[in-house]
């Protein structure tokens, strides 16, 4: 009887930690417009961010944002974007970044080719243990 209630304590502390994980992890893809994994880094977020609006590509965007937004919002968001990239000379390639703030999950950057003043200012939030950019946001 001893041995029994052993093995099923032992199975439940091994489950309990997996099942507690698993819905950690259901809680970050909640808060991905993809329901995917968080980017590594800050800047693999923005560039996949200009990358989407250089080619209009919404599931691009979608894989780098934090809102879920339908293609319909995602576009009107990524058509202004691009026009500011194309009138500061911004582009996915080119592109250096500035932290000039942070407010809790919230890295606040100026993203610019070579002039700082000229700059394009975006959010990226930490989401889970990565990164996604807080776009359609007002």
């Amino acid at each position: 009887m001893n041995l029994r209630r052993t093995c099923r304590i032992a199975a439940v502390s091994l489950v309990l930690p997996l099942a507690l994980a698993a819905v950690g992890c259901s809680a970050v893809h909640e808060e991905t417009c993809d329901g995917g994994w968080p980017v590594s880094d800050p800047q693999t977020a923005v560039q996949g961010l200009l990358e989407a609006a250089e080619s209009s590509d919404y599931e691009k965007a979608c894989s780098v944002i934090s809102l879920k937004l339908d293609d319909e919002a995602i576009e009107e968001h990524l058509t202004p974007l691009k026009s500011e990239m194309d009138s500061k000379q911004v582009s996915s390639s080119n592109f250096k970044m500035h932290k000039y703030e942070r407010g809790g999950s919230a890295h606040f950057y100026n993203v610019y080719a070579e002039q700082p003043e000229m700059a394009i200012d975006i959010v990226v939030v930490n989401v889970g243990k990565g990164y996604r950019v807080a776009f359609g946001e007002e």
